[in-house]
């Protein structure tokens, strides 16, 4: 497949947010495009600058009243990171943009499979499938962490640990 052309354009919604995501957003756009050139499908990145501190700064919200339409119709929101505490408390930062993304677009939690590679030694070696998930800052308190977790996770099927890997 390598190399040919197809009629499938992909439109992503492009929100580096704060800190370290005004580095990586860049460096995972340059990403997706050599991988789009590869496989033969087209991008079509569209910037926003909404759900960042700096946008906070400026309008006094972290978001737009139309954010959800403006970015709803893309087939995915490239989110780089949100907060900046010493200037917008994570209450405003986190429940005004990256928990509106996951509650408007049931996105829960950020689900990213892991493989163990050969020859490499991991704690979580013999465990079988392992599936690695982030919520969100580590800043928020624990309790709207579970509280939020209850009202949109399935019931657990498990005792869930708190043991960090």
């Amino acid at each position: 497949m390598t190399n040919q052309k197809t009629n499938r354009i992909y439109r992503i919604a492009s929100i580096a947010g704060d800190g370290i995501g005004k580095e990586v957003v860049p460096e995972g756009l340059r990403i997706l495009e050599a991988a789009s050139k590869k496989f033969g499908f087209e991008l079509q990145i569209d910037s926003f600058d909404f759900a960042s501190c700096d946008y906070y700064l400026k309008h006094g919200q972290m978001m737009p009243k139309d954010w959800k339409a403006r970015i709803g119709g893309h087939d995915a929101i490239f989110f780089g990171a949100v907060g900046w505490p010493e200037v917008v408390p994570d209450h405003i930062s986190l429940w005004g943009s990256l928990i509106q993304f996951r509650r408007e677009f049931d996105q829960y939690v950020s689900l990213r499979p892991c493989r163990l590679m050969p020859g490499v030694a991991s704690p979580l070696a013999g465990r079988g499938q392992v599936t690695l998930t982030s919520t969100w800052s580590g800043r928020t308190r624990r309790e709207n962490i579970l509280r939020s977790a209850a009202r949109y996770s399935p019931a657990p099927t498990e005792k869930p640990s708190s043991r960090r890997l």
